[in-house]
């Protein structure tokens, strides 16, 4: 009975209040925010999203609009919030939305996930012992709360949470371009063990990029807890092994994305032209080929890692004009092959086209044989994705 009492003194402070308990406590409901609580949350932790904003989540840092980007270059979560957005708007993926709907997606997450989040809720101070957040104090309406957890991720714009802990920023003088100088805030790592704030740190306050960096802190947060270490002592190798092996955070297949610069899982065969940074292209290069040129020309996407199950098999086509509307391919599982021709309309354009289902036993690898053969215009090669039909 000792015992209990002790604990119940420990869980409370001398006005009476109690503490609650999370495994993680993410502060900021922009999308950085958003896709860190999910993750978390997903992976089996109590996760806990609080923000001072009435109104969440929110977006502030160019969310919405046309995005050009590279694909090639965005994975996890980010890619399966496109993905989300396309499936509102009746595509596959898009990168060209109101911002409204990519809020909408936002808010998808939290309550699928069921994600417990408090609005209006601001940090007013924090407990620091042994190089770590205890403990945070949360002014609300209808006063303060005490939370404590495990890890704390920071994924506000300007560090609303990390300010809080005595965390203080650099200042550096820079040129002003006037023949003056003025002051900068240059923020670097912070030095508590279980605290991150990657918007911040970053520098980049594009809402685009947080998507990425919010799954980033929460698998750094995840591995720092598993392993009972610091927080920067989670190598960049141990969060990729999250993307390459389990980007969706909940243990579902991942999908297979072979791109054209990938050239280890690539056999070129005649002439291509490589037609570089062209706005519309998966990533930073396609390859084209004319009917005029040299006929015989081939390509072939394989690849290598071994799929098990269903999967769908897509085709990118960027953009690009005088394409060929009719492309024919040939689609290898392991040593079965199956004769496509695919059939484009005049208005397909940076969009991701279905080839065809098919089922790949253990140890089974998926190769795409793509033919000038029958091609009346520019035949293109981009990237293909093998989409495992759980996902």
């Amino acid at each position: 009975m000792r015992y209990f009492i002790c604990f119940l003194l420990l869980a409370t402070t001398c006005l009476g209040q109690k503490v609650q308990s999370f495994d993680v406590i993410v502060y900021g409901a922009n999308p950085a925010g958003v896709i860190a609580a999910y993750s978390a949350k997903v992976a089996g932790k109590k996760v806990l999203l609080i923000d001072a904003a009435a109104q969440v989540p929110y977006a502030q840092q160019g969310l919405g609009g046309r995005l050009e980007v590279n694909r090639a270059s965005i994975k996890g979560l980010c890619r399966d919030f496109f993905r989300k957005v396309g499936l509102k708007l009746g595509k596959f993926e898009a990168y060209e939305f109101d911002s409204n709907v990519g809020i909408e997606v936002l808010q998808s997450y939290l309550e699928g996930a069921k994600v417990i989040v408090w609005p209006e809720h601001a940090v007013i101070s924090s407990l620091i012992e042994d190089n770590e957040v205890k403990q945070l104090s949360l002014q609300t309406s209808e006063g303060v709360k005490l939370v404590r957890a495990k890890s704390y991720i920071d994924c506000s714009y300007t560090g609303d949470m990390l300010l809080k802990t005595g965390y203080q920023a650099r200042k550096e003088l820079e040129e002003d371009g006037m023949g003056g100088t003025s002051t900068r805030l240059v923020y670097g790592e912070p030095t508590l063990k279980n605290i991150q704030a990657p918007v911040l740190i970053a520098g980049k306050n594009s809402d685009l990029w947080g998507l990425q960096l919010g799954q980033i802190a929460a698998i750094t947060a995840l591995e720092s807890m598993s392993k009972d270490v610091a927080v920067s002592k989670v190598s960049p190798e141990e969060v990729e092994r999250y993307f390459k092996y389990n980007p969706w955070m909940d243990g579902s297949r991942p999908d297979l994305i072979i791109d054209d610069a990938d050239m280890a899982n690539m056999e070129i065969i005649g002439h291509w032209n490589k037609v570089k940074n062209q706005p519309g292209s998966y990533g930073a290069l396609h390859l084209q080929t004319n009917p005029l040129d040299e006929l015989g020309s081939r390509i072939r996407f394989s690849s290598r890692i071994p799929l098990k199950g269903d999967y769908t098999l897509y085709y990118y086509i960027p953009a690009v004009r005088g394409g060929t509307s009719v492309i024919n391919m040939e689609v290898y599982v392991a040593k079965t092959r199956y004769p496509v021709s695919l059939k484009l309309s005049p208005n397909t354009s940076e969009t991701w086209v279905p080839v065809g289902n098919y089922h790949f036993d253990e140890n089974m690898t998926g190769d795409l044989l793509v033919t000038q053969r029958g091609a009346n215009g520019l035949l293109v090669a981009d990237a293909i994705l093998w989409l495992p039909k759980t996902k």
